[in-house]
């Protein structure tokens, strides 16, 4: 079941600039469970997205939290898995809701030789950065935030949980 927050979640009183903090906090503390792994911020990205190697983002959310919404041009987990070689030579950067599923799978592809890196803060860091989402209809301002402890979805956006 999908619940839309209106104007109940804790999360919707802090500033941008509070969620941006509290998210970083999380993600931090998601770090030791994957301190081997090179994780990359939106700015970071960004820059990466302006040169010329080829960077693939992988969403490796489940697809009822993808039907809400992705980062525009990303492919779930099952594409590039099923189509990996076509990627073998692109910078990887997996993102969840938060950064901790997606950190497993950065460790698991940085084990297997792949140039990956973890998107910090993932969907909800993309957000905060006034990045756009879209879903199949389109661009959307609604974004799967697996819960309330992760509802820290930049203002103008809709959390669904």
């Amino acid at each position: 079941m999908l619940i839309a927050c209106g104007g109940s979640g804790q999360a919707e009183q802090l500033s941008d600039i509070e969620k941006k903090e509290r998210l970083e906090a999380l993600y931090e503390g998601y770090r030791s469970s994957f301190p081997s792994i090179e994780s990359i911020t939106i700015e970071e990205l960004l820059e990466l997205q302006e040169g010329a190697r080829e960077v693939v983002l992988v969403d490796v959310r489940k697809p009822e939290e993808m039907k809400v919404s992705m980062i525009p041009g990303a492919i779930d987990a099952a594409t590039f898995q099923r189509e990996a070689q076509a990627y073998r030579d692109a910078v990887v950067v997996p993102y969840c809701t938060a950064g901790y599923r997606s950190g497993f799978f950065t460790e698991e592809l940085q084990e297997a030789g792949w140039d990956v890196r973890n998107l910090e803060g993932s969907i909800l860091a993309w957000t905060l950065a006034g990045l756009p989402l879209e879903n199949a209809e389109g661009p959307t301002d609604k974004v799967h935030v697996y819960g309330r402890t992760w509802d820290l979805a930049a203002e103008g956006f809709s959390a669904v949980w």
